[in-house]
């Protein structure tokens, strides 16, 4: 009987929370699942934990590789899938139940290549518990029928464990490998949209994320930290890509305008949150500018980049002003909260 979907978990040293995402999956109430266990090289009991999960139930396979990172390991598991839909989960995270026959049946009814859903954010606290990020949600659209700003407006940070894709789309698409600090799932979904406009987007929750301490999605070190301001430049690459395949025209540049906004406000961020010194930001905020300087437009309108949000609004305008580092100031009273 032909794979339905196919879920891919790259696993690297999750022996502690592996069983936990599993369950979530194999717990679904959909038919004809496949679940492909990707151990990128795991050094701690893990492979055990894999192979356990597979004698005991036969919808479980284990991939082995030599560690290579979570894009490689991903895109392993691509090669190998072959389910008509495909899903991604990290290997401590969970999906909530009932996510995959609401993806999937979104994407029978809409004949969607992507279909994504909302999540929950929880993170690790000093104490080792997990308090949640709440976000306000968007409203139901896509972007043949709304637009791709108004997409990305709605649909939120464009990971990939909440959303569900068809398979023949990501034929010739693959993970970019140099990103293994982060980003990746940003590059990777503007390379989906780049060639297709069949994407809609739900605000119901599929998933639930945790960021833990030592986490990707936490950039802790300087080592992360400069992984991620090499991943700027094929960011925006990707970025103007899908812009100009799914914009019209007269779009281009206000959508464009506004995925700039994001990289300088996502930057600020990391910066603040890695506590980074003064040469780590010198170096992130030149190669930034480098970057986006090679594309044609107009300098950062600070107040149309930035729409209602004030703290985007400041992000820019300091950005415009080159006094990054005073974002840290604006922002401290929300962290200590």
């Amino acid at each position: 009987m032909a794979v339905r979907i196919s879920v891919i978990i790259p696993v690297y040293n999750a022996a502690a929370t592996l069983r936990d995402a599993v369950t979530s999956i194999l717990q679904q109430n959909v038919d004809d699942l496949e679940l492909l266990l990707v151990d990128d090289g795991s050094t701690d009991g893990t492979a055990f934990v894999c192979h356990e999960l597979s004698a005991l139930d036969p919808r479980v396979k284990v991939v082995t590789q030599r560690n290579a990172g979570i894009c490689a390991a991903r895109n392993r598991g691509l090669s190998v899938a072959t389910g008509e839909y495909i899903a991604f989960c990290d290997d401590d995270d969970v999906f909530l139940p009932g996510a995959l026959k609401l993806l999937t049946k979104a994407a029978d009814k809409t004949q969607a290549d992507v279909v994504r859903g909302d999540y929950r954010l929880l993170r690790q606290q000093p104490d080792g518990t997990f308090r949640e990020q709440v976000h306000p949600a968007g409203v139901v659209c896509s972007i043949e029928r709304d637009g791709y700003g108004t997409f990305l407006q709605n649909s939120g940070p464009q990971f990939v464990w909440n959303a569900l894709y068809r398979r023949t789309i990501l034929q010739d698409l693959r993970f970019d490998e140099r990103c293994r600090y982060g980003l990746e799932d940003f590059i990777f979904n503007l390379a989906v949209y780049a060639v297709t406009d069949r994407v809609v987007y739900l605000p119901k929750c599929v998933y639930c994320h945790y960021e833990r301490a030592q986490s990707t999605s936490q950039c802790q070190s300087a080592q992360a930290m400069k992984a991620r301001v090499r991943a700027l430049e094929p960011w925006m690459a990707a970025e103007y890509q899908a812009v100009w395949n799914r914009c019209a025209p007269e779009q281009r540049v206000g959508v464009w305008n506004a995925r700039k906004a994001e990289a300088v406000t996502f930057l600020m961020h990391q910066l603040r949150d890695a506590k980074a010194p003064g040469a780590l930001r010198r170096y992130a905020w030149h190669t930034l500018r480098t970057v986006l300087a090679a594309y044609p437009g107009q300098k950062l309108d600070f107040l149309a980049g930035a729409g209602q949000n004030k703290k985007k609004t400041a992000a820019l305008l300091l950005y415009q002003l080159r006094l990054q580092r005073l974002y840290d100031l604006l922002t401290v009273k929300q962290s200590i909260q």
